[in-house]
């Protein structure tokens, strides 16, 4: 009886800890907002980003909803931004963007990864 009582309390300190991680969320809203934006560059230049488009779904419903507004308000100004893009030099613009916006995102997840 002593044995199951500790084996419970132990699985539950270390099972707490995960379950809090995982209902939390995974990114930081600047993180979030960038990934978004990146994610709807990738989109309007015609990548395949359906299990990234899923991801932030997933991590969007752990954001406030002030983060989720602003995210979704930046992917909304991307694709308004490439439906108005007509001439070369808007093209132009749009991939630079594009770049600098994903570089952003890319930086942000080596930096996680120096962390660890």
């Amino acid at each position: 009886m002593r044995f199951a009582l500790i084996a419970t309390t132990a699985a539950a300190v270390v099972a707490v800890p995960f379950a809090l991680a995982a209902a939390g969320p995974q990114m930081s809203s600047s993180e979030f907002i960038e990934a978004v934006r990146c994610t709807a560059y990738e989109d309007v230049a015609g990548a395949r980003v359906s299990e990234a488009k899923y991801q932030l779904n997933a991590e969007g419903a752990r954001q406030s909803a002030e983060t989720f507004a602003a995210a979704r308000a930046a992917a909304s100004a991307v694709a308004r931004q490439a439906v108005n893009s007509q001439t070369p030099a808007d093209q132009a613009m749009l991939r630079s963007q594009r770049a600098a916006a994903c570089s952003q995102e890319l930086a942000i997840g080596a930096g996680e990864d120096n962390e660890a």
